[in-house]
């Protein structure tokens, strides 16, 4: 179970109570002093001073909601962002998957996608993988946001020049096509992706999972809200899979008895049953 709030100040409560009863979006999850960061800028863009205000200024401006939204959610992101961490989920973790799921399908989930390129980026490794070895097997990438917004962007796969800042040279000539001055994934790539519509503080519909990347997303919640996560990512995943998280990510408390370090460098973990 989530804690109900994690909130003090009553005023914010009242405003996050707000949100919740009117776009099902629970911000009071997050760490009270980042929350109160990001609330700001949307308060000075409305140039309100108070919660109360701004609550007024939800109610009269509907449309306000998903320009909050995409503050609260920062969509920061690259392909192949830290390619240390692809380089060994491909060199030490997908060898153990393949052997591990024996005749199933892989099935991996990218658990805050944004605007698609870490999905994107999983399925480009998979098919380098697999093509390096001459396999013929299926890989379900499932991702998911909870900003519709940013979804609508993954899956048009269209994306600037600076997104590819890490990416290998090699792979942008395989996997996408360069039209002015956008970088269009190839359709065999977005094929592989499956978007949707999700809140991490809501049932997860997936089960059985290989491997997890949820990277960056986690530091903005409570200690208690991050241990509620992975409790629900560990029944998420099958015996031993894995799960990635961001470089400043740890995990901690009762949940390192959950789960294992596989390389704590790259934050990779698996889960034990």
């Amino acid at each position: 179970m989530l804690s109900p709030s994690n909130i003090t100040d009553p005023e914010l409560l009242a405003l996050a109570n707000k949100i919740l009863a009117d776009s099902g979006f629970d911000i009071r999850q997050y760490k009270e002093r980042p929350l109160k960061r990001r609330l700001a800028v949307r308060m000075r863009s409305c140039q309100v001073s108070s919660y109360e205000e701004y609550q007024q200024k939800l109610k009269d401006d509907p449309g306000e909601y998903t320009k909050l939204l995409d503050t609260l959610t920062i969509n920061v992101t690259k392909f192949y962002r830290n390619a240390e961490t692809y380089l060994t989920v491909f060199d030490r973790v997908l060898p153990i998957i393949l052997e591990e799921s024996k005749n199933c399908p892989v099935q991996i989930w990218s658990a805050g996608c944004s605007s698609g390129e870490e999905p994107y980026s999983l399925a480009i490794m998979w098919r380098e993988f697999s093509q390096a070895r001459g396999l013929v097997k299926d890989c379900n990438i499932y991702a998911t946001d909870i900003d519709l917004q940013i979804l609508g962007k993954a899956k048009a796969g269209i994306y600037p020049r600076s997104s590819m800042d890490e990416i290998p040279q090699n792979l942008i000539g395989k996997y996408f096509e360069a039209r002015d001055d956008k970088y269009h994934i190839s359709s065999q790539i977005k094929d592989m992706v499956q978007f949707e519509k999700l809140d991490l503080f809501s049932r997860y519909p997936y089960s059985e999972l290989d491997l997890i990347f949820c990277r960056n997303v986690l530091i903005y919640f409570s200690r208690q809200t991050q241990e509620d996560i992975f409790y629900k990512f560990a029944k998420a995943l099958r015996a031993d899979g894995f799960l990635v998280l961001g470089k400043v990510e740890n995990m901690f408390g009762q949940m390192k008895d959950t789960f294992v370090s596989f390389d704590i460098k790259e934050r990779i973990y698996r889960a034990v049953k």
